[in-house]
């Protein structure tokens, strides 16, 4: 019970940090109540009281993801809550009141209270991140149409089945939709899988960790047990990627040569440079 009170906690912080529309409907709500607004929809504005403060409260927070199983995060109980419509209520009877009292030269102070609250709603959404991870993700898009456009420039109307590291993967299919994916980004992104009860199996899930390790050896340093982990089960993953109908693995340019060679003796198919990758091709 604690680990649950400490997730739903940690989950509020989390789902108001990411934006601030949540706020935004308190606001519109508290407007709704103190200014006697709610009469109108009574039932509408109380259930949204409710609901979102149920939703807020730890303990309450908690029943409401235990009734929606583990499957689902904390994110997903605010869709209990009408939060676009009681807040654009909100802020609709809020403008209303402003106008009707801008008879004469009143417009001058109406018109300023409505260019503040529409950038209030601008500025409570995320607006797609800060600029650092916005360029992260812009290099790593690149990156993948690169190396996508690099491999079907090679092998022109292959059916190609590809297994790469997360960042390749990611953009793999927006940079050519005749790619085949033996796993997409809801296996390491569960968000992806709302309202859905298909999961990978454990081929799959086993694949995407051993990937992930295989981009950290191209790398300074990583824990020497998934190191030695990763080394015992390569010819099972390799064989497992084939069964599954992978006939192009990527690996980063920078894993060890140990590793190039054993993949290539398991595959039976000589390393191929592209960029920053190298490519064990089945065609």
């Amino acid at each position: 019970m604690t680990e649950l009170l400490r997730n739903a906690s940690l989950g509020w912080a989390d789902y108001k940090g990411s934006g601030k529309l949540a706020i935004l409907l308190l606001a519109a709500l508290m407007y709704l109540w103190f200014a006697g607004k709610w009469r109108k929809q009574k039932a509408l504005v109380l259930y949204t009281t409710v609901a979102a403060v149920c939703c807020i409260l730890p303990a309450t927070a908690v029943l409401l993801m235990l009734y929606q199983t583990k499957f689902y995060d904390y994110q997903w109980i605010w869709s209990i809550v009408p939060l676009t419509a009681v807040t654009a209520y909100g802020a609709t009877l809020f403008l209303d009141q402003q106008w009707r009292d801008a008879d004469g030269g009143g417009w001058r102070k109406a018109l300023p209270v409505t260019l503040l609250l529409l950038l209030a709603v601008l500025l409570c959404g995320n607006l797609g991140g800060n600029g650092e991870e916005r360029a992260q993700k812009n290099a790593e898009k690149a990156e993948s149409e690169t190396v996508v456009q690099m491999i079907g420039e090679a092998w022109p109307g292959e059916d190609i089945c590809l297994l790469a590291p997360r960042k390749i993967l990611e953009y793999a299919r927006e940079a050519d939709g005749r790619l085949r994916l033996v796993y997409g980004r809801n296996i390491w992104d569960p968000s992806l899988n709302a309202y859905a009860y298909d999961t990978y199996g454990e081929r799959e899930t086993d694949l995407c960790q051993w990937m992930e390790w295989v981009e950290q050896a191209a790398g300074v340093w990583m824990p020497e047990d998934d190191r030695e982990e990763m080394l015992a089960t390569l010819e099972e993953r390799a064989r497992d990627a084939v069964d599954m109908g992978v006939n192009c693995i990527l690996f980063p340019a920078g894993v060890p040569v140990e590793m190039k060679e054993r993949m290539e003796a398991a595959l039976g198919a000589k390393a191929q440079a592209f960029g920053d990758y190298i490519a064990f091709v089945l065609f």
